[in-house]
């Protein structure tokens, strides 16, 4: 049986986003960046956490993901096709690429994130096998 130390604490949607990026690097530290990926996920949770803060270019925007600079502009037209995020060209430079979380990707990562601090908040009481 693993036990660990247990701590008291309150989960926020907040802190469960905080949470996520830490083990994503945490992940790719311990494992190396290349042997797991999630790219698509890496890119929406950038946009996701950086609302507030200018837009993000498709260039900025792919230099977050483990994956090539190709893969990653594949990727990010492929969650514009799925309609996770919309592309428009800056106004101000014609040949830089917008790239804007779309409302409805951001309440489904909310209800995500919700969803995340609802299960660690029931498994907090369970207690895990390591066999």
């Amino acid at each position: 049986m693993i036990e660990g130390r247990q701590i008291a604490t309150t989960i926020t949607r907040c802190s469960m986003i905080e949470l996520t990026e830490q083990l994503q690097r945490l992940r790719a530290d311990e494992f190396g960046k290349e042997l797991f990926t999630i790219p698509a996920f890496e890119m929406l949770l950038d946009l996701y956490t950086h609302r507030s803060i200018h837009p993000r270019s498709l260039t900025s925007l792919t230099g977050t993901s483990s994956a090539s600079e190709r893969n990653s502009q594949r990727i990010v037209h492929r969650l514009a096709e799925r309609g996770f995020v919309d592309l428009h060209r800056d106004p101000s430079d014609g040949r830089r690429i917008i790239v804007q979380l779309r409302e409805e990707t951001r309440a489904m990562l909310d209800r995500f994130f919700d969803r995340m601090v609802e299960m660690a908040a029931g498994s907090s009481a369970r207690q895990c096998d390591s066999k």
